[in-house]
This record gives C-alpha cells, structure tokens and sequence, in this order.
C-alpha cells in the first residue's frame, strides 16, 4: 500500500476515510503520488481495479484474481488511457451468441421478404391480373382431375369385369388363374393410387388459394405504403 510518507508498496486501499476533508486527494494527485513513491512504480504503469468488497484498489499489476475482472490503466497524471473489460462468462458469451443468431435470422427473413416483394411488384400491376393467374393455375390442376377421374372410372370398370370373371370361375368350381388374381390386384392398386394422386392435386389448389390470398394482401400493403410515399413528395 502506498501511504502518505511515500513508503513504496505495491497496491493502495483508497478508502473512503483517506479522501474526506482538507486531505481528499484527487485522482491525478494519487497517481502522481504512486509514480513519485518509487523506482518499481515509477518505470511501470498504474491499474486501477475493484476489490470484491468493492473498493477501488491500485498498484503496479493486478493481482491475478482480478486479472478477468474489469480494470483500467492510468497514466501519470491519473487519466485513463486502457479500458479492459471483464472476461465474459460462458452464460453470456452462449446468450451473446444466441442474441447474434437470432438477429442474423430476422436480417435474412428481411432480406428474403424484401427480394419477394420486389417479384411481386414486377409480376402484377393490379389484383384482377393475381385473379386471373390463380383462377388459371386452380383450373388447370381442376382438368388434370377430371382427367384422373376418368382414368378412375375406366380401371373400376375393367376390375369389375375381371373380378366377375374370377367369380365365375370359382362357382364354376375351378382355380383362379394366378395371372387374373395378379391383375385384379393390380387394378385395385392403380385406383388406390389415382385417388392419391387427386388428394395431392386438390391440397396444392388450396396450396394456391392460401398463396395468392396472402400475395393479394400484401400486395395491397405494398401499394398503400407506395400511394403514401407519393403523396408525400407531392
């Protein structure tokens, strides 16, 4: 501790009691005080750190259980010149870096909202033409149907003639021939799979009718915020 008489140690307790009346020292005065006390202190350089009792605490290094904590570096008249922060916690660096990923996500949710709007601008110049184009797509998917549909009812037809087939051949009390059985089943299949097939056209109409409805509405945003920042240049 560095004390009044210029007795030269290594770290100094500013208490509250050493800066009260006519002997409250300023800071510049103590770090002067501390380079003058000695040829060790006078060659290095001042730290000011906190103490875990949280009083302020100089010296000439800072004593290694302090060394992660927040200190600074004075110069001769008492002025700051380094700033270290304190070393971050392993919960904070994990927060910092969940904080930066969560940002990194909204500037590209941003981005990709802001190039999307810009397709969409240049696509339609007003809703009847977003009209048209899903009314088109949903007619489209709508004959693709009508076709499957078809192609349903003529494989029920054809399954229905080989499944009376086979049952004539049973009353007849003769075996069914491996080929027919093999060919209802396949019959049954192929109805199976069309009806899929209709299922997941019929859900990416509604895909489409879900899309253009929320185009449509953001499309009106787009040119309300467009309409208001021509009126206000005019």
């Amino acid at each position: 501790m560095i004390s009044m008489n210029n007795a030269p140690h290594n770290h100094f307790d500013q208490h509250p009691s050493t800066l009260t009346g006519r002997a409250r020292w300023s800071i510049a005065a103590l770090a002067a005080a501390l380079f003058l006390s000695g040829p060790a202190l006078h060659a290095g350089k001042l730290y000011k750190w906190i103490d875990e009792h949280g009083q302020v605490r100089y010296g000439d290094r800072v004593p290694p259980e302090y060394a992660k904590k927040r200190n600074e570096t004075l110069n001769s008249q008492g002025i700051v010149v380094e700033t270290r922060a304190a070393q971050k916690t392993k919960e904070q660096l994990a927060e910092e870096q969940r904080l930066a990923a969560l940002r990194a996500e909204e500037e590209r949710r941003q981005r990709e909202q802001a190039h999307k709007d810009r397709i969409l601008l240049d696509t339609f110049t007003n809703e009847d033409e977003m009209i048209l184009t899903r009314d088109g797509k949903i007619q489209a998917i709508e004959a693709i149907i009508r076709v499957t549909r078809g192609r349903i009812e003529k494989t029920k037809q054809k399954l229905s003639e080989f499944t009376r087939r086979a049952a004539n051949i049973e009353r007849a009390g003769k075996p069914v021939a491996a080929s027919l059985t093999q060919q209802i089943a396949e019959l049954h299949s192929q109805i199976q799979q069309n009806l899929a097939y209709i299922e997941n056209r019929e859900r990416e109409q509604q895909a489409i009718r879900e899309k253009f409805e929320a185009d449509i509405k953001r499309f009106r945003e787009l040119k309300l915020v467009e309409a208001e920042a021509e009126s206000e240049q005019n």
